[in-house]
């Protein structure tokens, strides 16, 4: 049966209070042989409602030692206790539940963090920051300077130690290392040599309970660049591969051909050539042949001499202006009314212009080509304001667009869809704009034309 606190109060006071008037009859009668059990029941009765009284402040108690030291399986009973009690207890029960979850949880995340970590190859280290004046805290001691507070498996075996308990251990072992960490400022980036090989270190900081902490990825470059170098490679072999034996393989043949037909003759099996016309017309494909490798090879060399240059403000509407000009008889020829779009005739990019304008030129030259078989040819140069800091250019074309596995390719050197092409027009183009601290983007769909955007930085 439960029953409210204020009830077993008011009857364990009530008893109290009856023993009391008990006990004084007892010693105003004189009679010994009751008033001294009386005053024994009453001592017992005061003890007991004192206890009483303070079991809230014991729970209480309890469970803040609980809490501070994070021990959520304590459980209080609410069977037979008073109402009031039994409320408080059974709070204090799902206060230590929802803990205990919350705890379960910040253990399953720090378990997360640890296999992420351990799985990544950057090497990560945090580290109280050695700047930073000692702190002391109740629960967790002191936070030393330089006390190491994590470092994943990629560092330690990036570093070749098993276990770093402070920073300073490393100035025996790698001096260069530790004074670049100390250095390092929340935002800064160093690159330094462990065991022969470039690592970039950048560095981070916070500040939580137990003082600032600095956070360092540790990221070896030197795989990154051999294998982004290689694949470069590999392209570039690829495309030269193909333009070299498209240019060798016919050569040979020719040559071989007329190297038997000589042969033949002068061992007289065969007669010479119908006339010296033919052998002549043979050595002028060999010729032909042999100054498009030239001109080939000449094209690869420029890909080397592109460098910067002085920029200053240019109009868009001039650069517009000069490249239509340029094409006009090709329009004209074509049938092709070019739609230009200025968003605002006074917008400017700082550019070179001679440079910008051979992007542009080479871009409205691949549309035209991609519009040749097309009777609606339909040309579009468009220019406008992107925020918050961007200048967009743009080369719109109602041809063939271009199929989606070879949007990536077509900015490689040499590479071409076209019978006659170079294969270097859009290669030097992406140069031209990354002198600009800019970039090239193009849009495309076979059958619907393209779209090539130049982004400049803003004046």
């Amino acid at each position: 049966m439960r029953y409210s606190y204020p009830f077993a109060l008011l009857v364990r006071t009530g008893l109290l209070l009856l023993m009391l008037v008990g006990v004084a009859a007892a010693l105003v009668s004189s009679q010994p042989i009751y008033w001294v059990p009386g005053l024994l029941l009453t001592t017992g009765l005061l003890a007991e409602l004192v206890h009483y009284l303070n079991r809230s402040n014991r729970d209480l108690a309890d469970f803040l030692a609980g809490l501070r030291y994070e021990d959520y399986a304590l459980t209080f009973g609410t069977k037979g206790a008073p109402a009031t009690v039994g409320q408080l207890r059974a709070a204090f029960n799902q206060i230590n539940r929802s803990f205990k979850h919350l705890s379960r949880q910040k253990e399953a995340q720090h378990v997360y963090l640890q296999k992420v970590l351990g799985l990544v190859n950057t090497g990560i280290l945090s580290f109280y920051d050695p700047h930073a004046p000692a702190t002391e805290l109740e629960c967790a001691g002191p936070a030393v300077p330089g006390e190491v507070r994590w470092l994943n498996e990629s560092l330690k075996r990036l570093l070749g130690v098993p276990y770093l308990k402070n920073i300073q251990a490393l100035q025996k072992r790698d001096a260069a290392l530790y004074e670049v960490l100390l250095a390092l400022k929340p935002g800064d980036s160093r690159t330094v040599r462990l065991h022969q090989q470039p690592v970039l270190l950048s560095a981070t900081a916070f500040s939580d309970e137990y003082g600032r902490t600095v956070l360092v990825a540790f990221q070896p470059v030197g795989e990154v660049l051999e294998e982004t170098e290689a694949q470069a490679y590999q392209k570039l072999l690829r495309v030269l591969t193909h333009e070299l034996m498209n240019s060798v393989a016919p050569i040979a043949s020719l040559a071989n051909t007329l190297h038997q037909q000589w042969e033949a003759a002068s061992a007289g099996t065969a007669p010479l050539p119908a006339s010296v016309a033919d052998l002549g017309r043979g050595v002028a494909v060999i010729r032909r042949r042999s100054e498009g490798l030239l001109h080939f090879t000449q094209t690869y060399r420029q890909l080397s001499k592109l460098s910067a240059t002085t920029f200053q403000p240019v109009a868009v509407w001039a650069l517009f202006e000069h490249v239509v000009g340029l094409l006009e008889p090709t329009f004209e020829q074509r049938g092709i009314d070019p739609d230009i779009v200025l968003a605002d005739t006074d917008l400017h990019i700082m550019a070179d212009a001679t440079l910008v304008e051979q992007v542009l030129i080479n871009l409205v030259t691949n549309a035209l080509e991609a519009m040749q078989h097309q009777s609606a040819p339909q040309l579009r140069l468009a220019a406008y304001l992107q925020e918050p800091h961007r200048v967009v250019l743009e080369v719109t074309d109602n041809g063939t667009g271009i199929d989606a596995p070879l949007l990536d390719e077509i900015f490689v050197p040499f590479f071409t869809t076209k019978k006659t092409g170079s294969g270097i027009g859009l290669s030097l183009s992406r140069q031209i704009m990354q002198l600009h601290r800019g970039s090239i983007q193009v849009q495309s769909e076979a059958g619907r034309g393209s779209q090539f955007q130049l982004l400049f930085p803003k004046v």
